[in-house]
């Protein structure tokens, strides 16, 4: 018994990197601003009292249970244009790690109040933004990539990615298990209707839709990743698997489908699963100014030739 609460406490409370909640924070707040510039130009339709959702009708749809908004209190159509400058304020400073705690609670309360302003144009990545602002809060905050100056390197407990690896795991799994009993996932004919959808780059496109096996193919497999992604990025071995995966995934949703947001957000946690060497082997990939050493070591799985990792 002592065994295994003390391995359960080593998993929740054990050294953890601290550039991984460095890379989850800066990722967060680079989603964030993406998806509050694409909302921008939409904000006094959508936000302020004179626009085409009326605060009544939000309050109605949630059936007497009150969630936090600031635009219960802000409805004119300079409060809401301030909101969002306050909202992109408090993003940059999360990604610079300038008094990151206070810019992730007020970053908090930016997605908690646009969430709640404005169900009717809500979107899956509005989901991952709200949910892993919580976690970004309550995790630790290491002073690492910030503009205040780094603290030397020292481990930090590892609660705070336990949370987010189990979110993402959570978020893939529920995803499948939604799609599987859909009639157009399950015969293969998903991604050639969704070719010709408004959400496609070119909805004139006919390519998938006069090569049905094309489709079928794409998406099973998109089936399969999405499945095994968590999976993949949860043990050392595949986890490099797992996120070329993942990346290649979501680079096609981006090239393909008009939701780049989404694409940027559902990547965020993918940090969270990264440990010291992980971090390490990147980093010297990013250093290298060789494409093919770059292949190479993308394909081999190792350090870039004359990385720190390698000498160390």
């Amino acid at each position: 018994m002592r065994v295994t609460l003390k391995s359960l406490f080593d998993f929740f409370w054990g050294p953890a990197d601290a550039r991984a909640y460095a890379l989850v924070r800066i990722g967060l707040a680079i989603g964030g601003l993406m998806n509050l510039i694409d909302l921008w130009p939409h904000r006094l339709e959508l936000y302020a009292s004179t626009g085409m959702i009326s605060l009544d009708a939000v309050h109605a749809a949630m059936h007497g249970v009150h969630y936090v908004s600031v635009f219960d209190w802000v409805g004119s159509e300079s409060g809401t244009t301030a909101v969002f400058v306050a909202a992109g304020l408090a993003l940059a400073a999360l990604a610079l790690g300038v008094f990151p705690r206070a810019a992730a609670a007020l970053v908090v309360v930016w997605h908690l109040s646009s969430s709640h302003r404005a169900p009717p144009i809500l979107h899956g990545w509005d989901h991952i933004l709200r949910a892993y602002s919580l976690l970004v809060l309550v995790s630790p905050m290491p002073r690492v990539w910030t503009l205040r100056g780094s603290a030397p390197l020292a481990s930090v407990p590892a609660y705070g990615l336990r949370l987010m690896q189990w979110q993402l795991a959570v978020l893939y799994m529920t995803t499948v298990w939604q799609k599987l009993p859909d009639p157009y996932w399950r015969n293969g004919q998903m991604l050639a209707y969704f070719s010709v959808s408004l959400f496609s780059r070119d909805p004139n496109g006919l390519f998938l839709v006069h090569h049905e096996w094309v489709s079928a193919v794409a998406t099973y497999l998109s089936l399969a990743i999405e499945a095994s992604i968590p999976w993949l990025l949860w043990f050392g071995r595949t986890r490099m698997l797992g996120l070329l995966a993942g990346f290649g995934l979501h680079f096609l949703i981006a090239v393909t489908a008009r939701i780049t947001v989404f694409s940027t957000c559902v990547l965020i946690p993918y940090a969270a699963f990264l440990e010291g060497p992980d971090i390490d082997w990147l980093a010297s990939i990013v250093r290298s100014r060789s494409l093919g050493q770059f292949v190479d070591a993308l394909l081999a799985g190792r350090p870039v030739a004359g990385s720190a990792l390698e000498r160390s």
